[in-house]
């Protein structure tokens, strides 16, 4: 059998047969490379399912349930069973309408499902617009027991380096703002990469922290209202950024200006997270 990132995500869920849980372990003795996959796919699972047990969310509209069953059956007969789930909170979240794409989704083709976008905020960019509806979807519980993992965190700050084509971008130690650093996931935005860099503060909600290759030049940092949260945008070094909450307790603004003039150092990599793999 052919481990491909569709079994490998079964295996990390947990829905595997017990043959095909075999199989993927007697493989991953054998591939150092699939090993690796497999810690980049756990680093990235959430407890999604247990986060919207407490959220009251809307119903999905009618079209936009079409729109996902249509995709699920044009997809292989393997994909469909995953892509329905993923895609129904997705669209849920407001995630799908702007373009963003989870790293590990099936791939799936989303330009008939613009023209669904929330067009509120006309003045805000369509990428930090897209960033808000993701943050929906997190909620302190998501986050509470996630166990960063060192070695993951730094191989994928090191891909955002190297292949993402950002150098510059470096995780911001936070403590002193009493924000712990979570996490850290390479997204993708309308065909291009997406960082965010989430941090749980000692109470409410996450904040995170998201950036995009933009060119221009350099802003300082300006607040805004977008979709009921905060969020503080600039560009450095040819980097868009977004910090974004629906937190009282943090003082947004002056944590982003402080970030985005270069006044808080640098995570270094030894607090990451555990060392464990």
């Amino acid at each position: 059998m052919s481990v491909d990132e569709i079994v490998l995500m079964e295996y990390v869920d947990g829905t595997a047969s017990p043959e095909v849980r075999a199989e993927v372990e007697a493989a991953l003795e054998q591939s150092p490379d699939l090993a690796e996959q497999l810690v980049i796919m756990r680093a990235s699972a959430l407890p999604f399912q247990a986060a919207f047990e407490h959220q009251v969310l809307p119903d999905v509209p009618a079209q936009l349930r079409s729109n996902v069953e249509r995709l699920a059956s044009n997809a292989p007969r393997g994909r469909q069973r995953m892509m329905l789930p993923w895609l129904a909170v997705a669209f849920v979240a407001g995630a799908f309408s702007a373009g963003i794409v989870f790293r590990y989704l099936p791939p799936v083709t989303t330009g008939s499902l613009l023209a669904a976008a929330d067009t509120r905020d006309s003045q805000v960019s369509p990428w930090v617009k897209a960033v808000v509806d993701y943050q929906v979807l997190y909620s302190r519980k998501t986050l509470a027991d996630l166990v960063t993992d060192r070695n993951a965190t730094a191989r994928t700050v090191d891909q955002i380096r190297r292949v993402d084509g950002m150098p510059t971008l470096s995780i911001p130690d936070l403590r002193a703002a009493g924000l712990t650093f979570k996490r850290v996931q390479r997204l993708n935005y309308a065909g291009q990469p997406l960082v965010q860099i989430v941090y749980l503060p000692e109470r409410g909600d996450p904040v995170a922290l998201c950036a995009i290759a933009e060119t221009g030049p350099d802003e300082p940092a300006h607040a805004e209202q977008v979709g009921g949260m905060d969020a503080i945008t600039w560009r450095r070094d040819r980097l868009a950024y977004v910090l974004v909450a629906k937190n009282d307790s943090v003082d947004l603004a002056r944590l982003g200006t402080q970030i985005a003039q270069g006044r808080t150092p640098e995570l270094a990599p030894q607090l990451y997270g555990s060392a464990g793999v």
